[in-house]
């Protein structure tokens, strides 16, 4: 094989993904920035941008990860959670991290009676995102 034939036609590798996640954001260029940073560190993540959606979407893929916003616009973020929950049934919730705007009081307190792992306020980096999901799930 020539060395020209190599690169018309490299040698595929294929990786597994380490995790799967679903991503529950309205804002898709967001949620694209969301997904890209997770396919960074070799997590396959899905996208959904309504509340409706996402559930059915993580019944049909049964997610290690969610990243849930919490202001939707077809239904709140906490009525998400607890379907999800709902539908896992005794396995519970995956690892949950809140992505929203609304850090007050009330939200943080529903985010602790829910049980969610991490409460994200937005703005933050995707390179934070990476961060705290590599110390959720244990990755390098």
């Amino acid at each position: 094989m020539t060395e020209h034939q190599d690169l018309v036609n490299p040698i595929e590798t294929t990786v597994n993904p380490v995790a799967r996640a679903l991503i529950i954001e309205d804002t898709r260029d967001f949620a694209d920035i969301l997904k890209r940073a997770l396919s960074m560190i070799n997590i396959d993540a899905h996208v959904e941008t309504s509340g409706v959606d996402g559930v059915n979407a993580f019944y049909e893929m049964n997610p290690d990860l969610l990243l849930l916003d919490i202001g939707l616009p077809d239904v709140n973020g906490w009525r998400v959670l607890d379907e999800i929950k709902r539908l896992r049934g005794e396995q519970g919730a995956p690892r949950v991290i809140v992505i929203t705007a609304f850090g007050d009081p009330a939200n943080r307190l529903m985010g602790k009676l829910q049980g969610i792992d991490l409460y994200l306020i937005k703005p933050f980096t995707p390179r934070e995102v990476q961060r705290v999901v590599r110390e959720l799930l244990k990755l390098p």
